[in-house]
């Protein structure tokens, strides 16, 4: 998959959170919304 550029749409992708839920990007539909990855924390990675 190539990297996406500034102001592109991300694909559509779900994912689970902390609490165990799910998280799918189309419920944030029709607002902005920012995405960013922080790997957890003392993984060594």
């Amino acid at each position: 998959m190539a990297a996406l550029q500034a102001g592109a749409q991300a694909p559509e992708f779900s994912l689970a959170t902390h609490t165990g839920a799910t998280l799918a990007l189309s419920g944030f539909r029709g607002r902005r919304t920012v995405v960013a990855y922080l790997p957890f924390a003392f993984t060594g990675g």
